[in-house]
């Protein structure tokens, strides 16, 4: 009996997950975020272009201090909310939000990364400057790296992590950038999901 209500239930669930996730849900909650992140991404390349030439390489800022913090945070919550507000009655289930955040951090990450990588190809220094200030950063940290760390490199890993940072490529950068931004993204959307979520009132 017991084994007959836990397969009618895991039956509903998968039903209404079905029917949640078909293309007519989905399809606004790209639509909705393809939007912002077309924007976002052009305001991030003027970021970008704005701290190099004024001398403040934007690969090089801690994470914790880093622009998107704040391009992501805006644009992921108007996007989400936009979706709920016109798009859902004013209604909105977790899960619609971090998709919506979801898109928004992938479609801007990929379009901002590629950006990166044909432009570090192109301005060499964008690349060099890179470069160096990690091979400087590794130098100054050696002692760290080799014997104070909990997983502790060799002499000969540690030359050889330095020499492939001397050979970073560019598309290692963009890479970098796409990878920064699904992880500050994640975490946004997750947050701004649980906060504007409004699941279908009961009555």
């Amino acid at each position: 009996m017991d084994r007959l209500l836990l397969r009618s239930l895991m039956a509903k669930a998968i039903w209404h997950v079905n029917q949640s996730l078909n293309m007519k849900h989905i399809l606004p909650l790209f639509k909705v975020a393809a939007k912002y992140s077309l924007t976002g991404s052009l305001l991030a390349i003027i970021l970008i272009l704005v701290l190099f030439y004024t001398n403040k390489h934007p690969l090089l800022i801690p994470i914790v201090y880093d622009y998107r913090i704040l391009l992501f945070g805006v644009f992921i919550y108007f996007s989400i909310r936009e979706f709920k507000t016109y798009h859902n009655n004013g209604e909105l289930h977790f899960w619609q939000g971090l998709i919506t955040g979801i898109f928004f951090y992938l479609i801007l990450g990929l379009l901002v990364g590629s950006f990166i990588g044909v432009f570090s190809a192109v301005e060499s220094s964008f690349l060099e400057e890179f470069i160096q200030a990690n091979v400087k950063g590794l130098e100054m940290n050696k002692s760290e790296f080799t014997t104070e760390s909990p997983v502790a490199l060799s002499d000969e890993e540690f030359e050889r992590q330095l020499e492939l940072t001397k050979v970073t490529r560019p598309i290692t950068l963009g890479i970098d950038y796409f990878i920064k931004s699904c992880i500050i993204g994640f975490f946004l959307s997750v947050v701004l999901a649980v906060i504007l979520r409004k699941t279908e009132s009961r009555t």
